[in-house]
């Protein structure tokens, strides 16, 4: 399997390099300061030299070969610094434990190839080999490194205290967490608590604020993504300190480690498909469907579906059973060459571990769920599409189990991390779960099929507002293909290239007469019922509407969707005495500013909420 983006450094790898590479110039530079040749291009009476002087440092005419080993010194520090982090990364990738007698081999041997080509070879190239040069060069050498040394423990001290005190001037009302004080009880009986008010932290959760300046704080699950209500009574991996020793990462993740040797640590190669449309893509889709797959669907639906990917990572597909509702997300996968993991949600899920596992003390080791390693095999396999089918998603409540991943999912796509388990020091994880966090990759859509029925429990309006809800309320009639219709290639870059086009013509976009007429009807509707239509639904309605005229549709179909699957829906249950004037008035309001059976969803949901005063 061909791999491309073989990113062996990290950002410390880099920083590190970065840190080397200036103590290397400075010992150069310390090195021309203690120089006493003539014709140095430093005063002999530089603070440098006199700060020798004071350590009683031995004065050495070095000259330029003196010069020139310090240089060759410096120059193989950097290539022995890199040299030993790649070495120590090819391990780490390909699951060599970093500290094996092999690898103290090849770290050795590095060292000496190293010494050897920079002091060796400096030395050899004097002029005169003789014992009193040689012991000249390697004092030369030993005090411009000892000397510079000093001095970088002293820079390094003095900015360390400058930033020490400018941060914590700027957070001087702040408590100081550096070390956590908590016993493991305290702990524990505060993940119970939040257990107990998971839908009151999801509530929370929707109106927190999302800042890019604290990588913690954009990580869900940061503090309590424990095993305490996994199944098994695994134990609490995110406590610091709870986990002090484990063992090598094949045992600890078995599974993540497996797709690290899949994939040999480097990512996938992009997907490369034929040219295609928006619109090609439903027609072909249905036309897939019904010729291969003899599954009928009508074209407002797989617009619908299709389009509804831009507006959100989120999609519901409600209905009556055997309409098609999973079929529609394992065959669109199929046809597109990507892949589909379905997950039946069970009663019992309470908390987000019944999706991404916990850690168990006891084993020591990370129960994994399927979920799990296909959302950590996404990270490898970028451009291929993953959708998450979570079945029947209402047989338990989602605000419990998938509440992370609907909080994280309103973040910026670089933000979308969990936080499996809190690591301990010295431990490596499988390659994409650094420090212990996994990333929800851009290619990644997650489908809920749901039913309405007395075994489930009623979907909140803050999964309704995040998601595309899609109602399956009839079976479609059968119809003839006479084209080819096979399966394509579309990587999730090349959709998203789709969406972007879509979004950048202008004649899709919604015009500023046409936010004034759907005003005139929420503006209605929340006067009336108090329903609100946040900036949430604007923004999904923003970017529905010109990918699905790409898809062929139209924006009466778009805006008539959102009013009966996003407004109207909220209506359920109610049974005031205001409601039906109220609601006849919105079909009228509809009719007005729309025409007459322009809103064909909306004027159905209103027939059958009268039906039911």
């Amino acid at each position: 399997m061909k791999k491309s983006n073989r990113q062996y450094f990290t950002r410390k790898n880099l920083i590190l390099f970065s840190l080397v590479a200036l103590f290397s110039i400075l010992t150069v530079f310390v090195a021309l300061c203690l120089d006493r040749s003539e014709g140095s291009f430093v005063s002999a009476k530089n603070p440098i030299a006199l700060m020798a002087d004071a350590l009683k440092f031995q004065q050495i005419t070095a000259g330029v070969y003196g010069m020139v080993c310090v240089a060759l010194v410096a120059i193989y520090l950097i290539l022995f610094t890199v040299a030993i982090v790649f070495e120590r990364r090819y391990a780490y990738i390909n699951g060599i434990k970093t500290y094996s007698l092999r690898m103290w081999c090849i770290y050795f041997a590095t060292f000496v190839l190293a010494l050897a080509l920079s002091l060796g070879l400096g030395l050899v190239i004097q002029p005169k080999i003789t014992a009193e040069n040689i012991l000249n060069h390697l004092i030369f050498v030993g005090e411009s490194l000892g000397l510079a040394l000093l001095l970088y423990a002293a820079f390094a001290l003095a900015i360390g205290s400058v930033v020490m005190l400018v941060v914590n001037f700027r957070k001087v009302n702040e408590p100081f967490d550096f070390f956590n004080d908590k016993s493991l009880d305290d702990i524990l009986d505060e993940m119970e608590e939040e257990e107990t008010s998971v839908a009151e932290n999801f509530d929370a959760t929707e109106n927190t604020a999302v800042s890019g300046g604290d990588t913690d704080a954009s990580v869900a699950g940061g503090t309590g993504a424990g095993g305490a209500g996994g199944a098994g009574g695994g134990g609490n991996a995110t406590v610091s300190g709870g986990v002090t020793e484990l063992e090598e990462r094949e045992k600890v993740f078995p599974a993540l480690s497996a797709i690290d040797a899949q994939y040999e640590g480097f990512d996938a190669d992009n997907l490369i498909g034929e040219e295609m449309t928006l619109y090609s893509l439903c027609e072909g889709f249905r036309n897939y469907l019904a010729k291969v797959e003899h599954l009928y669907f009508d074209r407002d639906t797989i617009r619908m579906f299709i389009s509804g990917f831009h507006a959100s990572r989120f999609m519901l597909l409600e209905g009556l059973s055997g309409t098609g509702k999973s079929s529609l997300p394992r065959y669109f996968a199929k046809y597109v060459n990507g892949k589909a993991t379905f997950i039946p949600v069970q009663a019992t899920w309470r908390d987000r571990t019944n999706l991404l596992g916990y850690f168990n003390d006891f084993s020591k080791t990370y129960n994994e769920t399927d979920f799990l390693t296909a959302l950590y095999e996404a990270n490898y396999d970028k451009d291929r599409l993953n959708i998450f089918v979570l079945d029947e998603l209402n047989i338990s409540r989602v605000e419990y189990y998938f509440a992370d991943f609907l909080s994280v999912l309103e973040y910026p796509s670089p933000e979308w991390k969990l936080r499996l388990m809190q690591l301990p020091t010295g431990f490596l994880p499988p390659v994409k779960l650094e420090d212990g966090v996994v990333q929800i990759p851009e290619n990644v859509y997650f489908v809920g099929t749901a039913n309405k029925d007395d075994s489930t429990f009623t979907i909140a309006d803050k999964v309704y507002d995040r998601a595309i809800p899609i109602e399956f309320d009839n079976r479609n009639e059968a119809f003839e293909v006479e084209e080819e219709a096979g399966t394509i290639v579309l990587g999730a870059s090349t959709l998203q290239a789709l969406y972007d086009e879509a979004m950048q013509n202008e004649e899709n976009l919604l015009t500023a007469e046409d936010v004034a007429r759907l005003a005139r009807v929420t503006d209605y509707i929340y006067d009336t019922f108090d329903i609100a239509f946040g900036n949430r639904v604007l923004n999904q309605i923003e970017a529905l509407v010109p990918v699905y005229i790409a898809c062929g549709g139209t924006k009466e179909e778009v805006l008539d969707f959102i009013v009966a699957r996003k407004i109207l829906v909220k209506l359920e249950g109610r049974f005031e005495d205001y409601i039906k004037d109220g609601l006849q008035h919105v079909k009228a309001l509809l009719d007005t500013n729309y025409g007459e059976g322009t809103f064909k969803r909306s004027e159905r949901a209103i027939q059958n909420l009268l039906k039911k005063l």
